[in-house]
């Protein structure tokens, strides 16, 4: 004989069981988690969790040094740069590409000295600015992305259409199974090799979260970004006084 409220009763159970595993597996909209990406759009969201692009965005300060002994300061607020090379400093608003430069502390005047000198600062801080923190940068306007699979190999290709110093140049990103980049791969104008091969490693974590790739290896060759620091104002870098006051009163 069928015991039919016990039936009625394993029925329910193994029920509850299978919603269970269903709301398990889905986020709290009730939409099915694909915990491995597969498109482009979710390999750049996955790239942007394992650098803590939401911590990057709300960095409001951040220095480091180039090689070459290029010396950055970014007010990311009012996206305002101090670079600093040789016995020159520029004081940058990013917005325009103006600002005013000094030698030797004294203010350079305008004319077409002083506007060469701003692009040349100005091409340095987005170059330096970019291989700071290229992997946060994968949705600014005028990027294309796409998978490129290779083998069993999935890596993420992301074009600058426009914008920065060379539209049109590509890379193509190498990553670990958390999705941290590990290497890109550049088809930039400005070297002549195709596809070069550069590191993203030495991972370090900023005081605001984020973090910062500060090794980069072209075979035998490290490009190192040093004393990356982040803030959140000049007074966290050890200057008195705000060192742009120069670009909001300007004479």
């Amino acid at each position: 004989m069928i015991n039919l409220p016990s039936m009625v009763g394993q029925i329910s159970n193994i029920a509850f069981i299978l919603v269970f595993i269903f709301q398990w597996s889905c986020d709290g909209n009730g939409s099915p988690i694909d915990k491995q990406p597969r498109t482009a759009e979710e390999v750049s969201q996955a790239i942007e969790r394992a650098i803590h692009k939401s911590d990057w965005d709300q960095t409001k300060w951040v220095s480091w040094i180039f090689p070459g002994n290029r010396r950055h300061l970014w007010d990311r607020e009012r996206n305002f740069a101090e670079v600093r090379w040789d016995d020159y400093r520029a004081l940058l608003d990013l917005d325009t590409q103006s600002g005013e430069i000094f030698q030797g502390g004294n203010q350079i005047p305008s004319g077409p000295v002083k506007d060469s000198l701003i692009q040349r600062a100005w091409a340095a801080h987005i170059n330096d600015a970019f291989w700071l923190n290229a992997p946060a940068k994968l949705y600014d306007d005028g990027t294309v992305r796409s998978l490129v699979e290779r083998d069993t190999q999935t890596l993420l290709k992301v074009e600058y259409t426009t914008g920065g110093v060379t539209p049109g140049d590509y890379y193509i990103w190498h990553f670990d199974e958390n999705y941290l980049p590990t290497a890109w791969e550049m088809y930039v104008s400005v070297i002549p090799e195709k596809g070069v091969l550069s590191t993203w490693e030495n991972w370090i974590t900023l005081e605001s979260g984020a973090k910062i790739a500060t090794h980069h290896y072209q075979g035998d060759r490290l490009t190192e970004i040093r004393e990356v620091k982040s803030g959140n104002s000049f007074r966290d870098f050890g200057r008195d006084e705000d060192p742009f006051k120069t670009l909001l009163n300007p004479d």
